[in-house]
């Protein structure tokens, strides 16, 4: 049976625990004040705590390192049924909103608004902040001015830049992307110029800046990149520096190229820099099809231009001699270190790509290429040509070189492998993962060499050995272990935080356990991500109060290796463990969880957004959006900023309150709410994009107008339609009555999903699912079979029993009987019975007493723990 545990709330010896773990502070006004609101809510709590914390005596920690999922988002509460009631709903109940003039952009918001799109206005709206600006916003003829004197000022070209991004710029912003055509060219116009005297001069370090204030105007063109790009190579060529200085100047080129590959790409407008480029195979796909256009363009050209797909091929021959040089720099062993090839490996795997073979680029199209409209002073343009040309040989050696540094970076065959893993993963599809394993294990022992590859990314065992645990497989988690002791590749921290999170996926708190015991007595040194994991896993896998006694244990160490002046030999308590506590107490004893926020006040552990973000979703959940208001309102009076989560979790809620919203106000709400992030700064991701899709999907009468919305503005944001949200747009076709199988095939045909290659596991289990329901066995077997023969044989029991159902109302037993034969043969051959295939929820599904009531199982060798679950 499985164990019970007391509720936290009503137990004596928790409060007992409380009294004798967390030691009580003199009390103050402001501590009184925190233990009188304790039972009022996150509002009051948070009021009261804001009151007691003062500047903090303690050093915060900052949580650093743990596994990648252990960094994904807030889970997705399930959805509360709605209602269509009028007057005031009851507890539980969702508030409906009614459409009408409550999108209207102009409309003041009231505290007592009873709509969600106030709640998400309050988040993004920038009204509150501008009107709190010290100065007011200089009008159209004031910047004009000021953007001619500057221009005029004799002054150096820097100093005109700092003046110009200090006291002009941020007026500029404030156009939001309706700037006035005068005040557009006069400011592009300054900075053109400011782009001709830094080249002039030779300065550095301020081509990001420029290229980022160019963008801000919508100025992309690579001409002015170009001449960035080349006065950095210039430097490096005709300037002697140091070690120092020269990283400088490679790290500097480096942001350079990350912020031109996001250029024109929508998805990257408000992103850090990075490498944005297309993918390989779009890059070949682009190649080829050039080569089947006759145009004016140099072949080579035309090839580098595949780089650049947000640009035309002409467009693209403006940065070809700042590529050039940047590759003839990277090939210089003078101006590289350690490390440099692999931060632009992106670059160099495209580079080498395109050029194809070593004959790809000659001599003579190196030098013609600086001989074609270069802006850049005319001098030192000579001199770099005379460099690239000099130093091609050496850099198309390094392009083909197959050892070559930057080729065991961020391409090499494990990242490959990591990519593949992440996917199965997400898709739950075992047999994949199986098979990476033992590609994994096949290409170590052909290639011995692989080894010391292997070695350097630790994240892809890492990321494997939380996978084993996540799916239960302790015989493949050890055979892990084995390699990973015959590599001399010794596990960290972080390996056995993704054990803990794994284990948490699957409830195994007795590994959860045993594995801490193990790394206490071991000496090692741990840290706050592997503290907040245990917390979180504990109380979240059914046994809270072993996780407070877990948060307990940490202070009692803190506090302990404080007094004995031995800071370094524990971990200081931060919010995120706080949080851990907080958001797995919060579903079963909501009293214990504000108990923890008040002691984290007493102990001056300030909130964060994501402390806000518990308690908004909580909220939500306990539909008191009066609470939200007060959250928001606190936010913003500490400076806590909100973040995508925070956007999501009110997002979701705007759009699930339009339950009677016509299809117009269905459209226009979806439009207001992307303006107002645009207007706020922040954007949309492809986990934003499929809970919003979603949201207008579980409508009860959510429109094609909504949903055509929501896609096209995602596709001009540059994301492609996942196979996730076609899976949620296929649920919506199901839930019509009848169900519209003809809607589903073409929203597979319209997606690009014609087989099972393309698309995941969830996808096409799906799918089976609704030819099923609709009663179109054949093509359900058809999808079977093929995933069958592609080693991801359906698991999910819910569709599977929907396809038995089917077959069994057709008569086709025989093939019913097959569905069960391989459903058996998968779950128990060379599988591991101390992982999923002896979980005893599995063996309890309907699918499995389906199965024996129509006599399916006859004859047939079955698990012990099916067996004995169908006795019962």
């Amino acid at each position: 049976m499985p164990t019970t545990h007391p509720n936290l709330s009503n137990s004596h010896a928790q409060n007992c625990l409380w009294e004798q773990l967390f030691v009580q502070l003199p009390p103050c006004a402001s501590q009184i004040r925190s233990a009188q609101t304790r039972y009022l809510g996150g509002a009051a709590l948070f009021a009261s705590l804001s009151d007691a914390a003062g500047p903090s005596n303690a050093t915060s920690s900052v949580a650093s390192g743990g596994p990648a999922a252990h960094n994904k988002a807030e889970e997705t509460a399930g959805r509360q049924s709605q209602t269509h009631g009028s007057g005031t709903p009851k507890r539980g109940q969702r508030r409906i909103f009614h459409g009408g003039s409550s999108f209207s952009k102009k409309k003041p918001l009231r505290a007592s608004e009873d709509s969600a799109i106030a709640l998400f206005k309050d988040v993004v709206s920038p009204e509150a902040k501008a009107a709190a600006s010290e100065s007011p916003p200089l009008g159209e003829l004031d910047i004009a001015a000021k953007i001619k004197d500057l221009s005029v000022k004799k002054m150096d070209v820097l100093k005109r830049l700092q003046i110009f991004r200090e006291s002009i710029w941020p007026h500029l912003k404030e156009f939001r992307g309706q700037m006035p055509k005068h005040l557009l060219i006069s400011s592009t116009q300054f900075l053109e110029k400011a782009c001709d005297e830094i080249a002039e001069h030779g300065y550095t370090g301020h081509s990001v800046e420029l290229s980022r204030l160019c963008s801000g105007l919508g100025k992309s063109d690579l001409d002015i990149r170009n001449q960035l790009v080349l006065n950095i190579c210039h430097a490096l060529l005709s300037e002697k520096r140091d070690s120092a200085g020269r990283a400088l100047l490679i790290k500097e080129l480096t942001g350079l190229w990350q912020h031109i590959s996001q250029l024109r790409r929508r998805s990257q407008e408000h992103e850090l820099l990075k490498f944005a480029f297309p993918s390989i195979q779009d890059v070949r796909r682009d190649i080829a099809e050039g080569k089947a256009i006759k145009n004016h363009i140099h072949p080579t050209t035309r090839s580098l231009a595949a780089l650049f797909l947000q640009f035309s091929p002409d467009q693209a021959r403006d940065i070809m001699p700042g590529l050039l040089a940047t590759i003839a720099v990277l090939s210089d062993p003078r101006f590289v270190r350690t490390g440099t090839h692999m931060a632009m490996a992106p670059l160099l795997h495209l580079v080498a790509a395109a050029l194809g073979g070593k004959d790809a680029a000659t001599e003579s199209y190196v030098s013609g290429i600086f001989d074609d409209r270069v802006r850049f002073p005319s001098t030192k343009l000579s001199e770099i040509q005379s460099y690239v040309v000099q130093q091609w040989p050496q850099a198309i050696e390094m392009l083909h070189k197959e050892n070559a540094p930057w080729r065991s970076g961020s391409s090499s065959i494990f990242t490959s492998l990591h990519k593949q893993l992440q996917r199965a993963y997400s898709a739950r599809d075992t047999g994949s993962v199986y098979s990476i394993w033992q590609d994994l294990k096949s290409r170590l022992e052909q290639k011995p060499g692989l080894a010391k590859q292997l070695r350097n990314n630790a994240d892809f065992l890492d990321f494997l050995i939380f996978v084993w645990c996540a799916f239960r497989r302790p015989r493949h988690l050890q055979e892990t272990f084995d390699l990973m002791k015959r590599l001399q590749i010794h596990p960290t921290v972080k390996t056995y935080t993704g054990m803990m999170h794994g284990w948490k996926f699957c409830k195994d708190t007795d590994r959860i356990e045993a594995l801490w015991q193990k790394l206490a007595g071991s000496g090692m040194k741990l840290d706050s991500v592997i503290w907040t994991e245990r917390i979180s896993s504990l109380i979240e896998a059914g046994k809270p109060q072993a996780g407070i006694e877990a948060l307990a244990e940490m202070l009692a160490q803190w506090k302990n290796a404080v007094q004995k002046n031995a800071p370094h030999t524990a971990v200081q308590p931060t919010i995120e463990a706080v949080n851990a506590a907080f958001k797995g107490l919060i579903q079963v004893d909501r009293k214990a969880a504000f108990d923890v926020l008040s002691w984290a006040g007493r102990e001056q552990i300030e909130p964060n957004i994501r402390t806000y973000n518990i308690l908004i979703r909580q909220s939500f959940r306990d539909d008191s959006p009066d609470e939200v208001q007060n959250l928001l309102k606190v936010m913003y009076q500490h400076n806590i900023e909100p973040d995508s989560a925070t956007f999501t979790i009110i997002l979701e809620e705007v759009i699930g309150r339009m339950g009677n919203a016509s299809a117009a106000d269905q459209v226009e709400a979806v439009q207001a709410v992307f303006e107002d992030i645009k207007i706020a700064g922040l954007r949309p991701n492809l986990e934003t994009y499929g809970k919003m899709l979603y949201a207008v999907s579980s409508l009860a009468n959510g429109t094609d107008e909504a949903i055509a919305a929501v896609l096209k503005h995602m596709r001009e944001d540059d994301f492609k339609v996942t196979p996730h949200m076609v899976t949620i747009l296929i649920e919506r076709a199901l839930s019509r009555d009848p169900p519209d199988m003809t809607a589903i095939d073409a929203l597979l045909l319209e997606h690009g999903f014609s087989h099972v290659g393309e698309g995941d596991q969830t996808l096409w289990e799906r799918v089976m699912s609704a030819n099923a329901i609709t009663g179109n066995t054949d093509r359900a077997m058809t999808v079977f079979n093929d995933l069958q023969k592609a080693g991801r044989p359906v698991t999910s029991l819910p569709c599977l029993t929907d396809l038995l159902w089917a077959l069994l109302a057709s008569e086709k037993r025989d093939e019913a009987r097959r569905v069960v034969d391989v459903v058996l043969e998968y779950k128990t051959k060379d599988w591991d019975w101390e992982g999923e295939s002896k979980d005893e929820r599995y063996w309890r599904h309907h699918f499995w007493f389906l199965a024996e009531e129509r006599g399916l199982l006859e004859g047939k060798e079955v698990p012990d723990v099916l067996r004995a679950s169908l006795r019962g």
